[in-house]
């Protein structure tokens, strides 16, 4: 039988020939049908019904404000990602944590007397009106995730009056954190926005919702992060193969020695992970045998990382997140760069194992040390070295996504 994603991998593998023929142009337009294919399966099918349905747009009178934790991804991040979720079906293993003491993720959204859009994230405020709407926005933009929620949503719809609504959003990380942080604050601003039109949303349209949105903006992604923020403290999420991913959630009781042992630093580097997910989408798509390969073997250490958790067996704990750091550095090997590479052989005397965040090339280092007394030195060390880094206190967050009352 054909995989769900085999007519995308078709233009994918069309697109190198022409490139290898010279034929530039028939390569760009085949390689944007593959990537297309693969964005209409996600949305068709990932899009609750009540996106399609007519609704009214008025805002309720209250404030909606929501709250998310951030995650920090064990293992099985990248099996997670259309199209080798779609074919195969995705696992993965995170935690939902607080920094510092506080949840970092926020959107309040309120009404507005006047018929204008107030979107406001950090220092930056943009006003539209019914006239000026659009739902493009640079990826990069603050605005890009609020812009497109409300069309989707059908807040906003061309040629129609606009309902009165301030979106505001603030999240307390640095950029390119790895933590999950633009997946989670999608969720954050869509069940704020349907809260705020009376309407409940389960957890599994939630994750729907914010895969068909990120699908929407181009920007692509799996459903890890935010099921990783959505559902507090640390679980093991697993999908079957098809465009529907339905998640099976199993919470992962924390022991008190891994909070004794884990460290979470940021390295004070930045990526951005879009480019780097249309390289590893190809590679698939391209049936590049280590490719599949190495997407398979993740979806066996997530499984065995939450045993260990479970077992307490912080050495064996620590030995599949070097693994896991080695393969996904086989998917991209800009994944690591001189400064990490210098970093984690400075930390290596303290840890059992250790990985980037997210998809790396900078944001937050994982580090599972070998003893409570070694985390100690370890945290002394990484606070010793000058910046831009810096340590951050976590601790497992007793909620997920919730609205503050």
């Amino acid at each position: 039988a054909s995989a769900p994603t085999d007519p995308a991998s078709r233009y994918f593998q069309a697109s190198l020939f022409y490139d290898q023929a010279g034929l530039a142009e028939e390569s760009v337009r085949a390689r944007s049908a593959a990537f297309s294919a693969v964005q209409k399966a996600v949305a068709a099918r990932a899009r609750p019904s009540f996106c399609t349905k007519e609704h009214r747009r008025s805002a309720c009178a209250s404030c909606v404000t929501i709250s998310a934790p951030a995650r920090v991804d064990f293992g099985g991040g990248w099996s997670d990602t259309p199209p080798f979720c779609l074919d195969w079906g995705g696992t993965v293993f995170n935690m939902a944590i607080t920094l510092d003491g506080a949840y970092p993720i926020h959107t309040i959204v309120r009404p507005l007397p006047e018929p204008v859009v107030r979107l406001v994230a950090s220092d930056a405020t943009e006003s539209l009106t019914a006239e000026c709407f659009s739902s493009t926005a640079d990826v990069g933009s603050p605005f890009a995730i609020h812009r497109a929620a409300l069309e989707m949503l059908g807040f906003v719809r061309p040629g129609e009056p606009i309902a009165g609504l301030e979106i505001r959003t603030k999240v307390n990380l640095p950029v390119g954190s790895g933590l999950g942080t633009s997946s989670v604050l999608a969720a954050t601003v869509l069940k704020a926005l349907l809260s705020m039109r009376g309407e409940d949303v389960s957890v599994q349209e939630l994750s729907d919702l914010v895969l068909a949105l990120e699908q929407f903006m181009t920007t692509g992604g799996g459903w890890q992060d935010q099921i990783g923020g959505i559902y507090p403290g640390a679980k093991l999420t697993m999908t079957g193969p098809g465009a529907r991913q339905r998640l099976r959630v199993e919470p992962v009781q924390c022991p008190a020695g891994f909070a004794e042992r884990f460290v979470l630093y940021y390295t004070g580097i930045r990526r951005i992970a879009k480019d780097l997910l249309g390289q590893v989408v190809g590679r698939y798509l391209a049936r590049e045998v280590q490719a599949v390969q190495v997407l398979h073997s993740i979806k066996t250490l997530a499984v065995e990382m939450a045993y260990a958790m479970k077992e307490s067996d912080w050495d064996y704990l620590g030995s599949l997140l070097d693994r896991h750091w080695q393969l996904n550095q086989i998917l991209d090997p800009h994944t690591t760069n001189a400064p990490i590479n210098n970093l984690l052989e400075s930390v290596r005397p303290y840890i059992s194992g250790a990985k980037l965040a997210g998809a790396g090339g900078g944001g937050f280092l994982m580090l599972l040390a070998k003893t409570p007394d070694e985390a100690q030195d370890l945290r002394r060390f990484l606070a010793s070295l000058p910046g831009p880094g810096a340590l951050y206190e976590w601790a497992v967050a007793p909620f997920g996504l919730h609205e503050v009352v």
